[in-house]
């Protein structure tokens, strides 16, 4: 089983709860319009019995997008003041000997070995490396998506490393945004209909997701798109919904798992393109996961990893990035 795979089983398993209630019931409970409630339904290979639990939900398209509606619990653990770098900036990201293993079958598998690194906020970084090396457990890891053997992590200060899984659910849901390489749009909901998703199951009201959702494409150059579906949409179409549905709850950082892998040279360079613009304008954290590199080098920094370690940056590590 892959670093990804193993991600989405832990992310679907929640399925087995299924319940039967009215589609009624369930998007009272979940502040979700019955519509979409129905057509996310259709999208269930499992076919859950009866009509999709409140949440059930919640659980599997929430959490699949790095989003819950749960607040976070501020109490119960310690928070440590942010750390600034040497210029001033604070730290947005702080990652201290960090390990990570998974087991498959009969072999144990060390994805991360002693990993460090600091990052800066309002930064665009970019995580190199073969196939295999750990790029992806990195970010699954420094996301709170996936947990941690050892080491400590902290993002603006907040140490996810002491958190349970539901303190790490409405920490992403509060401060983080996520961009995949297959987008992950619902197919059966429109470009607006995906991108307010996430303030809907948050608890947003249908009026202000709507209007949040539109301010937003705006941003992305997607107005003109709002009622298309993803059939209707080119790739980099589709990438720039994925991009704005990352942006719509305003993050203070987002994560892109090879975010141009899908897409030709042009629409790549539009994508690119419009994450630099986006982090010039909003001082957002970019922390972008690839294989190309023609993407790490429009970043400020690049971190290059190997066999589960870091073993080179470019730009500063003694300000932004640094690892062993």
């Amino acid at each position: 089983m892959d670093e990804k795979d193993h991600v989405t089983g832990r992310l679907l398993e929640d399925t087995r709860l299924a319940r039967d209630l009215s589609l009624e019931e369930a998007a009272r409970r979940t502040g979700i319009p019955a519509r979409v409630l129905e057509g996310l339904e259709k999208e269930d290979a499992a076919r859950l019995p009866g009509l999709v639990y409140a949440r059930v939900l919640r659980k599997k398209y929430a959490d699949y997008l790095g989003l819950d509606g749960r607040a976070l619990s501020e109490g119960g653990r310690p928070r440590e003041r942010q750390a600034h770098s040497s210029n001033g900036r604070p730290l947005m990201v702080e990652a201290r000997e960090v390990s990570k293993s998974y087991q498959a079958e009969a072999l144990t598998v060390h994805a991360l070995k002693d990993v460090s690194l600091r990052i800066e906020k309002g930064a665009l970084v970019a995580v190199m490396g073969p196939s295999g090396c750990g790029k992806t457990t990195l970010l699954n890891v420094l996301s709170g998506l996936d947990e941690i053997d050892v080491g400590e992590i902290f993002i603006a200060g907040e140490p996810l490393h002491f958190m349970g899984d539901a303190d790490r659910t409405g920490y992403r849901a509060r401060s983080m945004g996520f961009v995949f390489q297959g987008f992950n749009l619902m197919p059966v909901l429109s470009a607006v209909e995906n991108v307010e998703l996430p303030l809907l199951v948050s608890g947003a009201g249908v009026k202000v997701a709507r209007g949040r959702a539109l301010e937003v494409l705006e941003q992305v150059s997607l107005a003109d798109r709002a009622h298309h579906r993803p059939s209707q949409l080119s790739g980099g179409q589709q990438q720039r919904v994925a991009i704005a549905r990352a942006l719509v709850n305003e993050p203070a950082i987002v994560w892109a798992d090879e975010p141009t892998g899908n897409l030709d040279s042009d629409t790549s360079k539009e994508v690119l393109d419009l994450l630099l613009q986006l982090n010039e304008e909003n001082d957002q954290t970019f922390v972008v996961v690839t294989h190309d590199p023609g993407v790490g080098s429009l970043m400020d920094r690049v971190i290059q990893m190997r066999d589960g370690r870091i073993v080179g940056t470019a730009g500063d590590p003694e300000e932004a990035v640094s690892g062993t």
